[in-house]
């Protein structure tokens, strides 16, 4: 089987690549589990190419992730040096490429970057009531640590669980 790999975006047509694999991703994904309305808004304050574009140039590397050169998806990755860790941002597949073996490439990739970074943890947030992608998260080793609900504007929150996984 073919591993995915990561590419560094640092083009135009890249952050519009992420940005529309977010589209699909987001409004199949999410469908069940937030409104509409909340997807649309995140996708547009959080996923669009000019979001992702400005995330990027604040410290949040994004890459697409690609298998025989295929972009499948896309993640972002920000350390947290003074906590030792390194937070896993965003992390997303197409429906057709799920279930595998391809994110555990991914997360192999993270905890290389974490190692040399010299951090200790890979974190995450993912929404409580995204079972599937929690399932997944537990088979690669992370755990739960903490319940967190923020704010995220546009009268919506995001009520999540802080996962980490020791590297």
């Amino acid at each position: 089987m073919a591993r995915a790999r990561l590419k560094r975006i640092s083009r135009e047509r890249e952050f519009l690549s992420a940005a529309e694999l977010a589209h699909a991703i987001w409004r199949e994904h999410y469908a069940g589990l937030l409104s509409g309305d909340q997807i649309e808004y995140m996708l547009e304050r959080f996923q669009s190419a000019a979001a992702i574009k400005e995330a990027d140039a604040q410290g949040c590397e994004y890459y697409l992730i690609r298998v025989l050169g295929v972009n499948v998806g896309y993640a972002a990755f920000q350390p947290d040096h003074p906590q030792g860790k390194l937070f896993l941002s965003k992390a997303y597949l197409l429906k057709d490429y799920r279930g595998k073996g391809y994110f555990s490439s991914v997360i192999r990739e993270a905890c290389e970057m974490a190692r040399t970074m010299r951090l200790k943890n890979i974190w995450l947030t993912v929404a409580k009531n995204n079972r599937s992608s929690i399932a997944v998260y537990e088979h690669l080793g992370f755990i739960h640590t903490e319940d967190i609900c923020t704010d995220i504007g546009g009268g919506f929150v995001m009520d999540d669980y802080i996962m980490e996984l020791t590297v």
